[in-house]
Parts: structure tokens; C-alpha cells; sequence
């Protein structure tokens, strides 16, 4: 409606502007079809059917949808399953590190999967070939899907079909099994990549620091926007064509919004933990330490106390950025799974601490925080974590 005349009026930025509209428009309608269609399925399963923590491996994508397998915690029977969802949500349909996703629905007509906890909810059903099932179900088995515990149930008030609960092992002992089971290092041994030192050189020749503080792209936007801006004054002026300045508009709103984060959060976040860093180990503070697969792309390192043994339960936790390796050997430079931790920087209130392992700081995601296994959702973030590991009935 609006191109032919803003192209008749000779309103050129107008004209362009409903190019771009005549391209996404169709998209974002066809994406939000599917959308309430998918909401009316989840909304049909969510009301039929509880909730149940599954064991779970993702099947190594070909093409097309993301599928992963499911083992039933009652009858054992393995349910391949494609998901439906957009590429941005793909990872989302990955177990949790302890190999748990949560189903509700029905195998046969399909149903909701989410990560423990129920944040994001994707749509899943089984593949329309059968022959892609079956291929699906024993590449679950050599896997060891059907060699895994089974999951700690977590929901409560869901009927009778869901197995007695388990309280899952959280102890040391359990923690270190874990991590080793995972091995999140670098399984090809090479060196660890090593980072400038940040007691001898400023915060933004630190990678993860850089990356930290936003400063890049908000740089980049803001490079884009200038080049764009010159495009259009060089060599698109005089033609009365505003697609440059379309492009320089959305990239200097990304610039804008990247600049709030990096003066209010990024930057002053960063030299906090520069200044932790370089802050003598605080005394008394819990030295031993298990690295787990956090709940995303990150690594939790669990704490405990110095002086223990194999039952000794958590302290504190910590949410950290992995290293940053090369593209070939992405976890090169990822400390052993279980150890020792110097705590550098300040536990008294709103604690800002840094971990040093073999010589070298893991930079926190968030806040050193005391773990309170009273407390039902550390107590569920653990169980997810651990996988139901030695689990115990109770």
C-alpha cells in the first residue's frame, strides 16, 4: 500500500523502506501462524499430561529439525522425537550436562520439551518416517541412553505416573564422579592457550574481558553506521537511494543499545573484576573444587571446604566463562575437572571474587554465592547438574 506511492511522489526513503517491508512482512506473518498454532498444541498437552524429568541424548544432526531420544522413567520405552522450532531455539533441544529434559505429552501425537526448570518450552513430535525412528532409537542406544540412571523427579503433585522421587547425591565424592563422567577439558591434551596476564597488562588485551564489557560491538555497530552513512553520501546521494541509511539507522540503534550496557554494566563490571583479581587470596576461603558443565554455554565451579572429605557438601558456586580456545580445540585451556582454587578478591558484602586455577583466572558470569541446599531451587539446579548420579531414594 505504501510503495507505489511514495514511488509515484518520489519519496525515495519512503519507497525503500517498504521494500524491506514487502520482504520480512510475509515472514513474520508466516512465523506467527506458526507460532499460536504451536501454542495451542503446547496448550492442549500442558492441560492432558504431567510433567516428567527423562533421560536424554540429542542425535547427531543430518539436516532439517533438530531430534533427540527420550528413555520414560516407568516403562523404559525410548521415544525419538524431531522438534519444531526456529534455528535461533535449536540448542534448546539439547539435554541439560546431566542428560534430563522434561516431557509432557503424548509420544504419538507429540508434546512439550523443555530443559529442567520449564523456561523455554518447544513443541515435539515423532518423525514421519518410521525408518528415521528406528535409526533414531538405536543410534539413542549406542549412545547409552538405556544405561543411564534415572532422573530425579522434581515435580510434585503430578499423580501417579511418575516413579517414586530421589533426592540425588550432592556430595564431594558424587560432584567429582560427575565431572570426570562429563569431561568438559580438552580430551587431545594439547597446551592450554594462555591469556595475557592481567597483573601485568591492561584489561582490554584480555579477551574474555573485552568480551565482557561490550565494548567490541559496540565499536563494530558504530563503525558499520559511519561506514554506511559515508556510502550513502560517496556514492548513493545524488541517486536518491536511502537503503545505506536504513542499514546505518539499525546499526546505530544496535551501537546506542551496546553503549548503554558497556558505560552502565560492561566496563564497570570488568574493572571490578580487575580489581579482584589483583587483590591478595583472602583467608579463610574454600580451596577444593568441581568443574561442571553449566546449564548453557557456561562452567559452574562448585566449592567446598578446604579441609574435608568425600561427603563434605557444598559451600558456594560460582557461574564462570569457559577459556577461550582456538576454533579447532574450543576447550583447550578448561582446568581439570576437580582440584584446587585461590580465591582472589572480597567476601563480605556484594562479594566480588576471581578463581585462579594453575596459575591462571576463570572470569565469573555472576556473583559468588553461598549454596543453601534447604533452599528447593539449588537443590533442583544440582539435581539437574549431576544428572541423578547416586541418587538415593528417599
Amino acid at each position: 500500500m505504501v510503495g507505489p506511492p511514495a514511488d509515484e511522489a518520489g519519496i525515495g526513503w519512503l519507497n525503500d523502506i517498504a521494500v524491506f517491508c514487502v520482504g520480512g512482512g510475509p515472514v513474520a506473518a508466516i512465523v506467527g501462524v506458526a507460532a499460536l498454532v504451536n501454542y495451542r498444541r503446547m496448550r492442549r498437552a500442558l492441560s492432558a499430561h504431567p510433567w516428567i524429568a527423562c533421560s536424554a541424548v540429542a542425535i547427531p544432526p543430518r539436516q532439517g529439525n533438530p531430534r533427540t531420544a527420550l528413555r520414560h522413567p516407568q516403562t523404559g520405552d525410548v521415544i525419538p522425537l524431531s522438534v519444531r522450532t526456529l534455528p535461533q531455539r535449536y540448542h534448546l533441544a539439547s539435554p541439560d550436562p546431566g542428560g534430563v529434559l522434561w516431557w509432557c505429552g503424548d509420544a504419538r501425537t507429540g508434546g512439550v520439551l523443555a530443559q529442567p526448570g520449564g523456561q523455554h518450552l518447544l513443541w515435539a513430535r515423532r518423525h514421519r518416517t518410521g525408518r528415521t525412528r528406528r535409526r533414531d532409537v538405536l543410534t539413542a542406544d549406542r549412545r547409552g541412553l538405556l544405561n543411564r540412571p534415572q532422573p530425579w523427579q522434581s515435580q510434585a503433585g503430578v499423580g501417579d505416573q511418575l516413579i517414586e522421587g530421589r533426592e540425588p547425591d550432592l556430595s564431594y565424592a558424587a560432584m567429582t564422579e560427575t565431572a570426570r563422567r562429563q569431561a568438559i577439558g580438552d580430551e587431545h591434551g594439547t597446551a592450554p592457550r594462555r591469556e595475557p596476564d592481567i597483573r601485568a597488562v591492561p584489561w582490554w588485551r584480555v579477551p574474555a574481558l573485552l568480551e565482557i564489557s561490550y565494548v567490541w560491538p559496540a565499536v563494530v555497530n558504530a563503525a558499520f553506521t559511519c561506514a554506511m552513512v559515508l556510502t550513502w553520501w560517496l556514492l548513493a546521494k545524488d541517486q536518491d537511494v536511502h537503503v545505506p541509511l536504513i542499514l546505518a539507522a539499525l546499526s546505530g540503534f544496535n551501537a546506542l543499545r551496546f553503549g548503554r550496557r558497556m558505560m552502565t554494566q560492561g566496563v564497570p563490571g570488568v574493572k571490578a573484576l580487575v580489581q579482584a583479581a589483583r587483590a591478595p587470596v583472602p583467608v579463610p576461603v574454600p580451596v577444593r573444587y568441581v568443574l561442571l558443565p553449566g546449564l548453557d554455554d557456561g562452567l559452574l565451579l562448585v566449592l567446598f571446604a578446604a579441609h574435608g572429605g568425600p561427603e563434605d557438601l557444598p559451600e558456594a558456586a560460582m557461574e564462570v566463562n569457559p577459556p577461550p580456545g582456538p576454533p579447532k580445540h574450543p576447550r583447550r585451556g578448561i582446568p581439570s575437572a576437580v582440584g584446587t582454587v585461590d580465591l582472589h578478591g572480597w567476601l563480605d558484602a556484594g562479594p566480588t571474587v576471581v578463581p585462579w586455577i594453575d596459575g591462571g583466572p576463570l572470569w565469573p558470569r555472576h556473583a559468588y554465592e553461598a549454596v543453601n541446599l534447604n533452599d528447593r531451587r539449588d537443590r533442583e539446579c544440582f539435581a539437574a547438574l549431576v544428572g541423578g548420579a547416586g541418587a538415593e531414594a528417599t
